[in-house]
């Protein structure tokens, strides 16, 4: 997305919202015990990401909110669904460097290269229960949650699997899966959980979420692409990881069906991290040549996606001019997820 288009998201993701945001986030972080405390804190801070996803939730609120009266403990119900899911999301960044044995986030040393496994363990475990006691008196919204955070789980699990079975006959569905589970639904719970904060719950369809979904897919095949074929020092992670932890994603699908496979599975069976230069090389060079293919499926999932919100957005009720805020907001942003860089 160019810079015009960032400018206009900026317009929603407004600085009341990220000052707010960063407000709540700190002061949940104080809730913790120290050393975990500390620890969490430094790394939450000294990592911060884009932190759409609790952006997310709070614009889909502030949004829909139809009466002043109530917008003071709507917001408030919102903002505290956004720092669950921020907790929640940072434990599982922890949880997954550590799982795939990756030395850098975000340009910095990763959690348990900081701090040792055992502790990495300690906290997220810390971490993922206490964020669930800060909506314990919401039902509805702890629901909400569980159901996104297990199918989260779920996707990893299917991920973990494949790759220690070492398992490289698997159907594009399958990878499809596993990014629907790892990150669309949580793009799509974020908007549900705000509509939920606002009372109009009604305005979550069927359609709706399969159009986050389908942008939350094409998300993660840009993530994809970005890591093989992106300017690292825009992208802001070790370029390359997914090829030395053995991802699978559509490059490794696609690559399955090329003279190259055999070589390609050979270089895939080796243990994280093992993978010397030449190999990254015979790899990419392979990648490389079979890169439209993978954006086609990006393509095609980018289009499910805008296509889906126009045809909801043509048959909103006019005079509901706050739902209407919302697919407009809804388009920027699967826009920007899309078409981004890094």
């Amino acid at each position: 997305m160019n810079e015009e288009g960032i400018s206009v998201l900026q317009q929603f993701i407004d600085e009341e919202i990220t000052k707010n945001l960063a407000k709540q986030l700190n002061s949940a972080i104080e809730g913790l015990e120290s050393p975990t405390k500390d620890r969490i804190r430094e790394f939450i801070l000294s990592t911060k990401g884009k932190q759409l996803r609790p952006a997310l939730i709070a614009v889909t609120t502030k949004l829909l909110i139809q009466d002043t009266e109530s917008q003071e403990s709507r917001l408030a119900r919102a903002y505290k669904f956004a720092i669950v899911i921020e907790l929640l999301h940072n434990m599982t960044l922890i949880h997954d460097d550590l799982i795939d044995n990756a030395p850098i986030r975000r340009g910095k040393d990763a959690f348990h290269i900081r701090h040792g496994t055992d502790r990495a363990l300690h906290d997220v475990d810390v971490l993922h229960a206490y964020a669930l006691t800060l909506i314990k008196d919401d039902p509805a919204g702890l629901k909400l949650v569980l159901d996104y955070a297990y199918q989260v789980g779920l996707g990893n699990a299917i991920e973990l699997e494949d790759r220690l079975d070492q398992n490289f006959d698997f159907e594009m569905s399958r990878v499809i899966k596993i990014m629907e589970y790892k990150t669309a639904v949580v793009f799509a719970g974020c908007v549900r959980l705000g509509c939920l904060a606002a009372n109009r719950e009604d305005l979550f369809t069927e359609a709706l979420n399969k159009a986050i979904i389908a942008a939350g897919i094409a998300f993660q095949i840009q993530d994809d692409y970005l890591d093989i074929l992106g300017n690292p020092e825009e992208f802001g992670k070790m370029q390359f990881w997914d090829i030395q932890e053995s991802k699978r994603n559509l490059f490794l699908h696609f690559s399955m069906r090329t003279e190259h496979s055999t070589k390609i599975k050979e270089i895939y069976n080796k243990d994280i991290g093992q993978k010397n230069k030449e190999d990254i090389d015979i790899v990419l060079k392979v990648f490389q040549s079979i890169q439209e293919k993978v954006k086609e499926v990006r393509d095609q999932y980018a289009k499910l996606a805008i296509d889906g919100l126009k045809s909801i957005q043509a048959n909103i009720n006019k005079d509901d001019y706050q739902a209407e805020e919302l697919i407009d907001f809804l388009l920027i942003l699967s826009k920007y997820l899309i078409e981004r860089s890094k």
